[in-house]
């Protein structure tokens, strides 16, 4: 796919890229942890509804008449289950950098951020608004920063796209960043500097 400001957005007949970097980033996505950990979390919920509910019901406040370390446990155990999502590992989330004379565009076909939330985006940078390209060598990303158009689809609940973009983001002094530790065949710097006029700065960090 090919400059995707996509047939959703736009009519128009669109640009020839002169060269497209397809390659994969990888995306932290949870693991499988089986039913007990659902389990786990649904009975901590339930707890804390019935004492909700019970509290309303009897108009007490239930937790109060806890004692204080069962109340200490319980609000760890709520904390916990809330900030606990999972395991997570690096899964492979295809890409594309699409090289074009005077603009970059950072297509991402289906990313995934949240058990609710999986985009198609697409941002859009001019060579003359990008202030810094940098590869964090510990971390290893690409960051490119400048001023740009970033463009969100959300995939609906049946896997489609909408016919709208869900949202179109024209930052200033922002950035697009993507992870290629998935992707160590590849030399980003040079790739990027062969067919861009931007300059990669090493940055351990």
């Amino acid at each position: 796919m090919v400059l995707r400001f996509c047939k959703h957005h736009s009519k128009k007949k669109m640009e020839k890229p002169n060269y497209v970097l397809k390659t994969n980033e990888a995306v932290l996505m949870p693991v499988n942890q089986g039913n007990g950990l659902l389990v786990f979390k649904i009975c901590v919920w339930i707890i804390v509804a019935l004492t909700i509910l019970g509290s309303i019901v009897f108009q007490d406040n239930l937790f109060l008449e806890l004692s204080w370390t069962s109340r200490i446990f319980l609000i760890i155990l709520v904390i916990g289950v809330t900030l606990y999502g999972g395991k997570k590992e690096d899964f492979p989330s295809p890409m594309e950098l699409q090289f074009f004379d005077d603009y970059l565009v950072f297509y991402q076909p289906k990313r995934y951020y949240s058990k609710h939330v999986t985009r198609m985006e697409i941002g859009k940078m001019e060579y003359s608004d990008i202030t810094k390209c940098a590869y964090k060598t510990r971390s290893q990303r690409i960051h490119i920063y400048g001023d740009g158009t970033a463009i969100w689809y959300n995939y609906r609940k049946d896997g489609t796209l909408p016919d709208k973009p869900t949202k179109i983001n024209n930052f200033k002094e922002g950035l697009f960043y993507f992870d290629i530790r998935l992707a160590p065949e590849i030399d980003f710097k040079k790739e990027i500097e062969m067919h861009s006029p931007l300059q990669v700065i090493l940055e351990n960090d």
